[in-house]
């Protein structure tokens, strides 16, 4: 930038910029050896007393505390629920091809795992864990497309299992 376009372009208070004065004022405060130039030590010291004094700031006083919540009006679910959905083999076929995120053909233990959690399974990992043990027929850790059908045959079971 030139001498002229950093003349012509004054920073104001209003940009959220604090001032000269200000920046020497905490350069002073901060500069423990007294060169004018802060370290990293120093930097870091002005930064954790920046944020703490902005917490400080955002903190919520006492009396916000006292104010009665209002009532919440709440869903009731029907006997189905949230994670109570039926998947047909397609759709889980489709779910499972979608996590191979490598693109490699083949699923791991995580791909496996997320994949299981998009159907619905709160506990995907042990699902993952036992899914790969039963249909992982050549034992090299992966689950490939021919090996995928065994994976459906487990999660379709455990998927009619849900009420």
């Amino acid at each position: 930038m030139s001498a002229n376009r950093l003349q012509s372009h004054q920073v104001t208070s209003q940009d959220n910029y604090m001032s000269e004065q200000e920046a020497n004022n905490l350069i002073k405060k901060y500069d423990k050896n007294g060169d004018s130039i802060l370290t990293k030590e120093e930097l870091t010291a002005l930064i954790i007393d920046q944020a703490a004094s902005q917490q400080q700031q955002q903190k919520p006083k006492k009396e916000e505390f006292l104010c009665k919540p209002e009532k919440v009006e709440t869903k009731v679910h029907d006997e189905k629920g949230p994670f109570k959905i039926r998947l047909s083999r397609d759709e889980m076929r489709e779910i499972f091809l979608e996590h191979d995120i490598d693109g490699d053909g083949y699923l791991n233990r995580s791909e496996l795992s997320k994949a299981f959690a998009m159907c619905g399974s709160l506990i995907s990992l042990n699902k993952a864990n036992y899914a790969l043990n039963l249909a992982d027929a050549d034992g090299d850790g992966y689950i490939s497309r021919d090996e995928l059908e065994k994976v459906l045959d487990y999660a379709q079971k455990i998927n009619k299992l849900k009420k």
